[in-house]
């Protein structure tokens, strides 16, 4: 029987690792997500100083299913649609973002319309990514 296709994980570059993870780290801490597992730059050269080259972030415990990764290609464009738990976890992640690189795009509210129907928020980090965050009724 073949198996099940389901998402396994997630990875955005970005080109100013310094500027873009304490955005990551506030939205998706505010989810129950954290660092945990972290890599570095094991060649070290000179267009790529960051001594931290990689984090994945999970809930305590599992396997990451978002990878945050310096690179000289940054993701542009992405669009994450993170589920929260309830609509205080959404405001929660807003609010986090407040004072970090994340760019406030569209403060939470509902969504009425038919096919969407959500509580929701969305951020966009440095390199243009959309990081949603939302809650289905």
């Amino acid at each position: 029987m073949p198996a099940t296709p389901s998402l396994d994980h997630v990875t955005i570059v970005t080109d100013d690792f310094a500027a873009t993870r304490p955005a990551y780290d506030a939205v998706l801490g505010a989810l129950g997500l954290t660092s945990q597992v972290e890599y570095s730059d094991p060649e070290g050269d000179e267009d790529d100083t960051d001594e931290v080259a990689a984090i994945g972030y999970a809930v305590e415990g599992e396997t990451a299913v978002l990878w945050l990764v310096a690179g000289l290609q940054p993701t542009s464009g992405a669009h994450l649609a993170l589920r929260a738990s309830d609509r205080a976890q959404v405001i929660a992640a807003y609010e986090a973002a407040a004072g970090t690189s994340a760019r406030q795009h569209q403060a939470p509210r509902q969504w009425e319309d038919v096919q969407l129907h959500y509580f929701g928020t969305q951020l966009v980090d440095p390199n243009g990514n959309v990081i949603e965050v939302l809650y289905r009724d």
